[in-house]
């Protein structure tokens, strides 16, 4: 059945508040509403939520999405329920009476959103609910996931398979921004799609993304240049690769003038939540952060995204630039390069695939840390402080890195990053027990009342947030009285409390194994680590140009025929050498005569140069020191 066009615009402007739709988005919500299993990719910013949300509500029926990563799940469940949509979602850390009455909810109540994170698929609990839910529609998010000829391969992904023999007939819709043509057909392998199945690919191109990679001896003088040069008043994200890079760099800008904030996940969540928020109505107009910010926020007017260093591929690379112009008005990417950057990315890929002895002896450590005895611990979540974990069992942290990436990759192990999850409580027994409890326990009947006073009787239907903080101010008691006495309800049957947490978590995704019977398999774990480093090389590749950019990326994508973009700085200066007149100044011949003069850092060569000259000057720099005709001396002068 397909239903007419003013319908499901009627379902997009109702709860979205949009009059059309975006390119493809329409073809491909009807290829979903006709019951076809549908492959989509839309760059980053195309709308890919709306492609499975909109069929969803406008269908009786409940749609079932996985999803990978824990905070964009509860961005998503958040923003639903905002527009009075009822979603639930399940994933690592949630006790086992909130997933129990979560997946009870979506059989009897009208849930029309459960979001999954893939590990949870196969359990015996979700097995046994998913069956008695009225699942109309399978959405899976990140499907590049489902690729180990990807960026991101998740193990647990390929139990989808699996999921759909569970819902015969239903159609399964997958969605992803970055996908190379051996990724789509392996998602469409993977996921088993049907006769009669769709792909829809919008172009990677993005007319509006003016992509640059620059050449520079001081990545931060060239990011505030950078910064300065598209508008310190204009909204930006600088990615950095490392907590403290996040921090030193969003120092240097203030210092200079720039509204900046770091933010990675070693920060407080009020903290971490204030920054963002702050960054979205513009107090603070530049967030320098690790990768995963951003993801899910939908913020359109991002003028700017510099990296401070290459990701290690090109799907990440172009996924975390397009996050700049969502409103398809002009801005800019920005890779910024150091002289040594190549080697020591290709130094990192090498070293992101550890030894099996260091990979075993690391899995052994996480289990004694967790206590975790051999055919136990599957699923079960646990804290976990890296830096804490490599010092109480004496292994280097990049060793501790590694190992935890290779048995994730493997499906061994999960590693989540701190996510605020607000406290919860549920009322298990009934109003008359409850009573008896009240009067029996006088100096507890207060909290109690309370309780049912901010959150009503939906504390006895399920789990509801509470503020641990209001009660504590509204009965005068500390913060931490108030814990103490919701976890004695808690342990006396009254209630079921789960206290508010933000610290990073790990689990074991399958139960634990001895660590010397791990099977670990040598050839994938090499074959990985090669694709790896092709990646890598091709991110190199992207760096060193001598091409229009967006050509590069788009020939990455399968895109072979596209037309040069003319607004990257490979076009723009190809252009305006066709415009310029031959140069007057020996540019070379300039520097040699400055140097023999007077020897200079290159910080200090620089600042005899206008900011647009900086690239011409720093390869002219180079490769003088490569002929010889320059040295640098030991206090880092050039002469």
């Amino acid at each position: 059945m397909s239903l007419p066009t003013d319908d499901i615009l009627l379902v997009l402007k109702e709860n979205w508040g949009h009059s059309a739709f975006r390119p493809l988005q329409e073809d491909i919500i009807r290829s979903v509403l006709a019951g076809q299993d549908t492959l989509a990719l839309l760059p980053t910013g195309g709308g890919k939520s709306v492609c499975f949300q909109v069929p969803a509500l406008a269908r009786p029926g409940l749609c079932l999405v996985v999803s990978p990563l824990i905070a964009l799940m509860k961005d998503q469940v958040e923003n639903l329920r905002k527009r009075g949509i009822k979603a639930e979602a399940v994933f690592s850390g949630m006790s086992h009476q909130e997933i129990d009455q979560t997946l009870d909810n979506c059989v009897y109540g009208p849930v029309k959103f459960l979001y999954v994170s893939p590990e949870r698929l196969l359990t015996d609990m979700f097995r046994a609910r998913v069956g008695r839910m009225k699942v109309s529609l399978l959405a899976v998010d990140e499907a590049h996931c489902l690729s180990q000829w990807g960026y991101d391969f998740r193990p647990p992904y390929l139990q989808i398979a699996a999921l759909r023999e569970l819902l015969p007939g239903v159609p399964v819709i997958a969605l992803t921004a970055t996908a190379t043509e051996h990724v789509k057909l392996d998602i469409v392998e993977k996921l088993q799609f049907r006769p009669g199945s769709r792909v829809f690919q919008q172009s990677f191109a993005r007319p509006n993304l003016s992509y640059s990679a620059l050449a520079t001896e001081d990545k931060l003088r060239r990011l505030l240049e950078v910064v300065r040069g598209v508008g310190a008043d204009k909204t930006s994200i600088v990615y950095a690769r490392t907590r403290r890079q996040t921090e030193d760099t969003a120092a240097y800008l203030q210092q200079s003038g720039v509204k900046a904030a770091a933010y990675h996940a070693g920060l407080p969540a009020d903290q971490r939540a204030r920054t963002q928020q702050d960054w979205m109505e513009n107090r603070v107009r530049c967030i320098v952060a690790t990768n995963a910010f951003g993801m899910g926020i939908d913020k359109p007017d991002v003028r700017l995204v510099v990296h401070l260093e290459a990701p290690d591929s090109l799907e990440a690379y172009y996924q975390e630039a397009g996050r700049a112009g969502r409103d398809e008005k002009y801005a800019f990417a920005v890779l910024l390069q150091g002289p040594n950057d190549a080697d020591e990315l290709r130094r990192r890929t090498q070293q992101a695939y550890p030894p099996l002895d260091t990979v075993r002896r690391v899995y052994q450590a996480l289990a004694n840390f967790s206590r975790t005895a051999v055919g136990g611990g599957e699923l079960v979540a646990f804290d976990f402080d890296i830096q804490h974990f490599a010092e109480t069992y004496r292994i280097k942290a990049l060793d501790a890195h590694n190992s935890l990436r290779t048995l994730a990759r493997e499906g061994f192990v999960q590693l989540n990053e701190a996510v605020n999850t607000p406290a919860k409580v549920h009322i298990p027994i009934d109003h008359h027990d409850l009573y008896r409890f009240q009067v029996a326990n006088a100096q507890h009947d207060q909290l109690i009342k309370s309780l049912l006073r901010f959150n009503g009787g939906e504390l006895f239907s399920g789990f509801q947030r509470i503020s641990e903080n209001s009660l504590a101010q509204h009965l005068k008691l500390s913060v931490l009285d108030v814990r103490k006495t919701l976890l004695f309800l808690h342990r006396s049957g009254i209630i079921q409390y789960q206290p508010r947490h933000e610290s990073p978590q790990a689990l074991f995704t399958t139960p634990r194994f001895d660590a010397d019977k791990l099977p670990l398999d040598q050839k994938r774990l090499l074959r990985a680590r090669d694709l790896a480093l092709e990646k890598t090389e091709s991110v190199v590749h992207y760096a060193d140009g001598g091409r229009c950019r967006q050509q590069l990326l788009l020939e990455y994508f399968g895109e072979l025929d596209a037309a040069p973009c003319k607004v990257c700085d490979f076009c723009l200066a190809e252009k305006k050498a066709r415009q310029a007149p031959a140069p007057t100044t020996d540019l070379r011949q300039q520097l040699l005569t400055m140097l023999k003069a007077q020897p200079q850092t290159p910080r200090e060569i620089l600042t005899h140069f206008a900011p647009g000259q900086a690239t011409a000057v720093t390869e002219q720099l180079r490769e003088l020191v490569e002929m010889g005709q320059l040295q640098y001396a030991p206090d880092g002068r050039l002469g």
